[in-house]
C-alpha cells in the first residue's frame, strides 16, 4: 500500500489558523471517523488542546529567537549580555562626588594670635560621613586645616583678657558615595574558567582580590591581557615633582568582571597553579630567533603580539579563599541636597606638627569638635541606564573602537565613563562652528535625590574631561558646561464616550501620560505635541483630544525660563523647539499635566 502524502501548512503558528487547518485536515482525511464539529464536542476540546499547544510552542521559539539579538531582545540581562558582545562595559550603581566643608576648633597659641600649629591636623582619606537619610560617604582625599586657603576665624575669648582662647578653622574637602566592603569566597578544586560570585550587581569597583598565600589577582578588560601598569613611587619625586610612576607588570592571575541583575561575578581561565607563571616580560630573542641544527633558516613572520602571547587566559585559583575589597553604594538614594550631610561615623586625625607629650588632651579636643556640611547638592546620574539606552550605546561602541572622532564617539564615551568617577544622565556634544582649533563643547546634566534633574558637580565634570582625554583627536578641545533646565507642562481637553464615566476615562489618561512621558529627554531633544494626542486618543474611552495647550512652569521650584512657549513652538505648532544646550523636564505630573472632560 503505497503512503498516503499529507499536506501540512507550516505557516500556521497561532491559535486559530492552527485549529482552523486541524479541522480541514480531520475532514479531508478522516471523514468517517471525525464528523461532530461542533463546539462543545470532545473532539473540538481534542483540537483545542493541540491548537493551544501549537501556539505557546510557537510564541517561546519566537520568543527565545527574538532574545538572541540585541536589536530584538527585551529582557534586562539579555541585552546586558549581548551589549557587551559589542564591547559595552556594564557598570554598577555610579558613585555620586561632591564638596563639604569641615570644621575643627584649635586651641589658641599663646599670645592668643593665632591658632596652634602644634594643634592643627589633618583629616585622614577614609574618613566615613553621614547624611540625615543614611547614605554614608567616604573623604577622598586629605585635607590639610593648615592649609593657606582655609578660613580662620575667633570662636572663644578669654573673660578676663578678652584675647581669643579657640580658633575655627573652616577647610574643604571632596567626598564620594562609595564605601569599602570586605568579604571573603571560598574556591574548591581547581576548575576550567572558575567563576565566583563576590557581591550584589551593584558593585562599582573591584579594589583587590588577595588569596589565601597573599597572590594578588588583577583585573583586566579581557583574559587574553596579561600586562597591567601598576603605580609605584617614584624615589625622584622632590626633583621632578612626579609622584608616582607606572610600570609594566605581567599578571598570570587575572579575571574580567561581570555584572548582572543576580549579582557581580569574577571570571577566571584555566591555568593552573603547577603549571610555570610568567613573572618578567618576555624576550624578544625566543620568539624571533629560533634556533636549530639545520643548514638552514626558515623564514618566519615576527609577530610582536606574541611577546606577550598566553595559552590558559590567566591562573585559576583553587583550594583557597578569596578576599575581596570593593567600592559599593550602601543605599540606592545617593543624591543629597544641600544641608543634609551633618554626621561624622568614623574620623582619622594626624597630627603631623606635635611635638609635645602634653598635648593629647587638647588633640583629643580637637578630635571631638570635628563637624561638617554641605553647602551645595551632591549630585550624579543614579538610576542604570534602561534597555533601550544601553541597546544605542552598545551600537556606538563598536563603531567607535576606542577612539573619540564623531559626535556619537564623544557621547557613548561619557556614557562609559567608569562608575567610581561618577556618571551623568544626559549628554550632547556640540562642535563650535566660529573656532578654529576644534573646540568641541559638551553640555552635561545630572539627577537630584528625587530623580529631577540637576546641575552636576565641579567634581564629576572634571573627571569627565580626564576621561575623555585618552580617546580624543590630539587637536581636539573639550569644554564642559551644565545644560539648561527648562520645565514644561500642559492642559488638555478631551470628548468622553457619552456610556463611559468621564472621572474614571481622565484617571487613566493620566496614568497613560505618567507612563509613556516619564523617560527624561535628551539635551537639544525637542518635544513633539503630536505625540500626547496619539497618547490620549489611544485610551479607550476618549472619542477625540480636542486641545493641548502647553505651557512653561515658572516659580521658586521650577528653573527660570528666559523664552515664551510661543516662541519654543514650530512654524506649524506641533512641536517645541529645543536649543542645543537646553533639556526640557516635566518636574511635576501632579500639578503640571491638567486635563478637562466634555
Amino acid at each position: 500500500m503505497p503512503d498516503k502524502k499529507i499536506l501540512v501548512n507550516y505557516t500556521n503558528r497561532d491559535f486559530n489558523s492552527i485549529k482552523k487547518d486541524l479541522e480541514q485536515h480531520a475532514k479531508t482525511y478522516y471523514p468517517d471517523t471525525y464528523k461532530d464539529f461542533s463546539e462543545n464536542s470532545f473532539g473540538s476540546y481534542v483540537l483545542d488542546a493541540v491548537s493551544y499547544v501549537g501556539d505557546m510552542l510557537s510564541f517561546y521559539l519566537d520568543y527565545q529567537v527574538n532574545e538572541s539579538f540585541l536589536q530584538t531582545a527585551v529582557e534586562y540581562d539579555n541585552v546586558r549580555r549581548l551589549a557587551k558582545q559589542y564591547g559595552y562595559k556594564f557598570a554598577g550603581r555610579p558613585a555620586a562626588f561632591g564638596i563639604v566643608s569641615f570644621y575643627v576648633r584649635v586651641p589658641a597659641n599663646s599670645s592668643g594670635l593665632g591658632p596652634d600649629i602644634e594643634h592643627i591636623p589633618i583629616l585622614k582619606t577614609g574618613t566615613e560621613i553621614k547624611a540625615q537619610t543614611g547614605t554614608t560617604f567616604v573623604l577622598a582625599e586629605d585635607v590639610d586645616f593648615n592649609d593657606q586657603k582655609n578660613e580662620i576665624v575667633a570662636s572663644r575669648f578669654s573673660e578676663t583678657t578678652g584675647k581669643p582662647t579657640e580658633y575655627a578653622i573652616r577647610a574643604q574637602g571632596q567626598i564620594k558615595s562609595t564605601v569599602l566592603f570586605r568579604t571573603t569566597v571560598d574556591v574548591s578544586d581547581y576548575t576550567r574558567f572558575q567563576k565566583v560570585r563576590v557581591g550584589p550587581g551593584s558593585i562599582a569597583e573591584i579594589k583587590s582580590v588577595i588569596d589565601t598565600e597573599g597572590r594578588e589577582y588583577y583585573e583586566v578588560d579581557h583574559l587574553s591581557q596579561d600586562v597591567v601598569y601598576v603605580e609605584t613611587t617614584n624615589p625622584k619625586a622632590r626633583r621632578d615633582g612626579v609622584r608616582s610612576i607606572l610600570k609594566p607588570k605581567i599578571v598570570p592571575r587575572r579575571f574580567v568582571l561581570a555584572q548582572d541583575s543576580t549579582g557581580t561575578y569574577l571570571q577566571f581561565g584555566y591555568g593552573s597553579d603547577e603549571e610555570k607563571n610568567i613573572t618578567d616580560i618576555a624576550d624578544p630573542s625566543q620568539i624571533s630567533l629560533r634556533m636549530s641544527g639545520r643548514p638552514y633558516i626558515s623564514d618566519y613572520a615576527f609577530d610582536p603580539t606574541k611577546l606577550l602571547d598566553t595559552n590558559t587566559l590567566g591562573v585559576v585559583p583553587s583550594n583557597t579563599t578569596l578576599t575581596v575589597l570593593y567600592y559599593s553604594n550602601d543605599s540606592d538614594s545617593i543624591n543629597i541636597n544641600a544641608g543634609e550631610i551633618n554626621l561624622i561615623s568614623i574620623s582619622s586625625f594626624d597630627f603631623v606638627n606635635a611635638v609635645s607629650s602634653t598635648s593629647t588632651v587638647n588633640q583629643n579636643l580637637v578630635r571631638n569638635s570635628l563637624e561638617v556640611a554641605n553647602d551645595k547638592p551632591i549630585v550624579g546620574n543614579t538610576s542604570l541606564p534602561t534597555a533601550q539606552e544601553i541597546r544605542y550605546r552598545s551600537y556606538a561602541v563598536y563603531a567607535a573602537q576606542n577612539r573619540s572622532v564623531t559626535k556619537n564617539d564623544y557621547e557613548v564615551y561619557c556614557y562609559m565613563m567608569p562608575a567610581k568617577f561618577g556618571s551623568i544622565k544626559r549628554v550632547n556634544v556640540v562642535n563650535d562652528p566660529s573656532s578654529s582649533n576644534r573646540r568641541i563643547s559638551l553640555y552635561v546634566i545630572g539627577e537630584d535625590s528625587a530623580g529631577n534633574l540637576a546641575a552636576l558637580n565641579s567634581t564629576v565634570k572634571e573627571n569627565l574631561k580626564i576621561w575623555l582625554n585618552k580617546n580624543k583627536m590630539i587637536n581636539d578641545s573639550i569644554d564642559i558646561y551644565d545644560a539648561k533646565i527648562l520645565n514644561i507642562g500642559f492642559d488638555f481637553k478631551i470628548t468622553v464616550e457619552s456610556t463611559r464615566d468621564k472621572l474614571e476615562v481622565l484617571s487613566t489618561v493620566y496614568s497613560k501620560l505618567r507612563s509613556e512621558l516619564t523617560d527624561k529627554l535628551f539635551i537639544g531633544e525637542p518635544f513633539y505635541i503630536t505625540k500626547i494626542y496619539n497618547i490620549i486618543n489611544k485610551v479607550e474611552g476618549v472619542v477625540d483630544t480636542e486641545n493641548v495647550k502647553m505651557k512653561l512652569m515658572t516659580g521658586t521650584k521650577y528653573s527660570s525660563a528666559p523664552v515664551s512657549i510661543n516662541q519654543m513652538k514650530s512654524k506649524n505648532g506641533t512641536y517645541l523647539k529645543t536649543p542645543r544646550n537646553v533639556v526640557l523636564e516635566i518636574l511635576n505630573f501632579n500639578t503640571d499635566i491638567r486635563g478637562t472632560t466634555q
